[in-house]
């Protein structure tokens, strides 16, 4: 290992976005921007492999800076972390040479480098802390540079409410990942993961006190929120539709699988230990991760925006990491389950983002973002780099999606006879549940896969100018395309290697060598269903958007029950139309009670939000004290200083609230101190 390497691998892409933003107006850095922003993550993929050296000695390494707890800082050098930070500068690698061309003439560049090496940092410091709270600092980190790189082009109205929407559903899962992690501070007294997993009593005295669950359900909510899940997925089309070149979004999406295969390992050796109340959080897991791999990969089948067809299938093959983890805490050999999760995410990282690069490339070449005008393009290596992708996400045999998601479901389908508690009739019924809706998922999946390909590649063409393409842009997704392949067609063999490298983390091997993997996958009942749905959901597609013999308007025109629910799925299943219904309440609840609350000498807020809340405190504690004067004169004085006072720091809180995000980033910091400094009395408190 390269000296101080995990620590240079995130902090590597620090220093290139600070160098670019202090200098970017000298002429020489302003001119190399990008190739400073390519050597910053280049160098992070150097230090990532350099730590392969330890970690195939069986080494687990444990970094930690010396400083006082509460605050912790580490990296931890583990199969898990290595494999990621690999992964993620990689792709990070692929994805800046990609934007190096496709963003070389925006006016802007030096934000957008500035950010995206920010987010390379913060994805890189998740998956290399040792502990929760360092941790959740990358987390946050990643958290604002999506935000801003939604609202990146802000100029343009829809974009800069996407960013806000995006903002929103991500800080719903962040605040019940940090009361998760608060929960265990207190009872542990540590964020550290290895000390964690090294004495479970601290989970045996969540269960006692009845927090387990529900704080077990919180961190299973910000896992949901990061992963783009149902019901929080909504934020992942919103997102790549406005980033510039949909740079980040697929690694900002595979941070919750991330952090779930990092503490399952913990829940499943507390749920073996006799904590129940875990089996429910497992399979809660894995059925968010079935409905929601069958939900979006029906959105996918009917949008005509190709970035929403991306967002949907991403969320649809993290949906199948999800269950593939939650159904491996329920089984007494839980590292099939494990290494299943983790292979899928190592693989399909690459396929998803040759998914996301591949169509970019298309619409930038067209000039157009509609689907239904998009057919007609004559590129090799377009239609090469769609074709990988697509046999992988369509299951079609010997590529990844074959073999992997016939493990998942192999797992589903034999979970009654591997469960610790077999008898449970809510682990058999899953079990089956489980596994159709995988089925069915895999065949709307070869559905929407073909309908993309013949939306892009049909014979119907528009006969339009087509753009020439910077050369980063081509090698780019060239390199791309052959890493993927290769791990598209080298499964088989993948999946032994993968499981020796996490000897250190799981129990034992899974299969001994490619040959145990092939007899395990190909025999089942869940090849023959894949292959099924495969054939006949494909062949559906090529019918309507290959050969176009089949008019699927017409049929809509015919039976009412599918136009319905055509409706159904490509209005998104309403589920946006929800979130603003709630928000529109929330807002007008504010208004209703910001006005129907009396009080003279209090100046109408300059800026709606927190300030309404002040206000309305303010209104109802001056009105008690005004009527407590009617009753008691003696205090009339009093009274009077006491509203005099409320409405004196009511005016200065209402100041804070000024709208600029870097000034509520910094009142978030120190709430944040706020709740460590409680923590640590209620740690006291609880006797801990």
């Amino acid at each position: 290992m390269l000296p101080y390497a995990p620590w240079l691998c995130w902090i590597s892409p620090i220093i290139g976005a600070l160098f670019i933003l202090l200098f970017s107006q000298i002429k020489q850095v302003r001119k190399f921007r990008s190739y400073i922003a390519v050597a910053s993550i280049a160098f992070s993929i150097l230090f990532s492999f350099s730590m392969l050296t330890e970690v195939t000695n069986g080494e687990i390494v444990d970094i930690r800076f010396p400083i006082s707890p509460p605050l912790e800082f580490g990296v931890l050098v583990d199969p898990l972390s290595v494999l990621m930070a690999i992964t993620v500068s990689i792709i990070s690698l692929f994805v800046a040479v990609f934007s190096a061309g496709y963003m070389r003439d925006d006016a802007s560049l030096t934000r957008f480098w500035f950010l995206i090496q920010l987010f390379t940092s913060g994805y890189l410091l998740i998956v290399l802390a040792d502990n929760f709270l360092f941790m959740f600092v990358g987390w946050e980190i990643v958290g604002l540079c999506v935000t801003f790189l939604a609202t990146f082009n802000h100029a343009e109205r829809e974009k800069a409410c996407s960013g806000l929407r995006v903002n929103m559903i991500l800080r719903v899962g962040d605040v019940a990942l940090l009361f998760f992690i608060m929960v265990v501070y207190v009872y542990s007294g540590t964020f550290n993961f290895i000390e964690l997993s090294q004495d479970i009593g601290w989970l045996i005295q969540l269960s006692t006190s009845g927090l387990l669950l529900f704080s077990s359900l919180m961190f299973l909510g910000g896992i949901v929120g990061k992963a783009a899940q149902f019901p929080l997925h909504e934020w992942l089309p919103d997102m790549l539709v406005a980033t510039p070149s949909s740079s980040n979004a697929l690694t900002e999406c595979l941070a919750g699988p991330y952090l779930l295969a990092r503490v399952l390992p913990l829940f499943q050796q507390a749920y073996s230990a006799g904590l129940g109340e875990l089996l429910y959080f497992f399979l809660l897991t894995a059925w968010i991760g079935a409905i929601t791999g069958l939900l979006t990969a029906l959105a996918a089948a009917t949008q005509r925006h190709p970035q929403h067809v991306m967002a949907y299938s991403i969320s649809s093959i993290i949906g199948i990491m999800l269950v593939a983890f939650g159904l491996s805490g329920l089984v007494v050999n839980w590292w099939s389950g494990y290494m299943a999760g983790v292979t899928i995410l190592t693989v399909d990282a690459f396929v998803s983002a040759l998914l996301i690069l591949t169509t970019v490339f298309i619409s930038y070449r067209l000039s157009s973002e509609d689907l239904f005008n998009m057919a007609g393009l004559k590129s090799r290596l377009a239609n090469q780099g769609m074709e990988v992708a697509v046999f992988a996400v369509s299951n079609v045999p010997i590529f990844s999606g074959f073999w992997l998601c016939n493990w998942v479901q192999t797992l589903a389908l034999e979970l009654p006879n591997n469960a610790l508690y077999n008898s449970n009739p809510l682990i058999i019924h899953s079990s089956l549940g489980i596994f159709i809706v995988l089925i069915l998922t895999g065949g709307v999946s070869a559905f929407y896969a073909i309908r993309l390909m013949g939306q892009m590649f049909g014979k119907r063409s528009y006969g339009r100018k087509v753009r020439e393409l910077p050369r980063s842009m081509i090698y780019s997704l060239g390199g791309l395309i052959a890493l993927t392949f290769v791990l598209d067609l080298s499964v088989p063999l993948l999946v032994p290697l993968l499981n020796n490298f996490f000897l250190p983390i799981v129990s034992g091997l899974v299969f001994q060598n490619a040959i145990d993997f092939v007899v395990y996958i190909i025999p089942s009942i869940s090849t023959v269903l894949t292959i099924i749905a495969l054939l006949v959901f494909g062949n559906i597609s090529r019918m309507i958007y290959y050969k176009h013999k089949i008019d699927a308007e017409q049929i809509l025109e015919k039976h009412v029950i599918l136009a319905k629910l055509h409706s159904l799925v490509l209005n998104r299943f309403y589920i946006s139309l929800l979130y603003r219904k709630i928000a529109d309440y929330t807002v007008g609840l504010s208004i209703r009670l910001y006005r129907n609350v009396e009080i003279e000498g209090v100046r109408r807020p300059r800026i709606r939000g927190l300030s309404q809340f002040f206000d309305s405190v303010t209104r109802l504690m001056v009105s008690f004290s005004e009527r407590a004067s009617v009753i008691e004169l003696e205090f009339e004085a009093l009274n009077s200083k006491v509203a005099e006072t409320t409405t004196f720091v009511a005016e200065k809180l209402r100041g804070l609230q000024t709208g600029v995000l870097s000034y509520n980033m910094l009142l978030v910091l120190v709430g944040f101190c706020i709740m460590m400094i409680m923590s640590l009395v209620l740690r006291g408190s609880v006797g801990i």
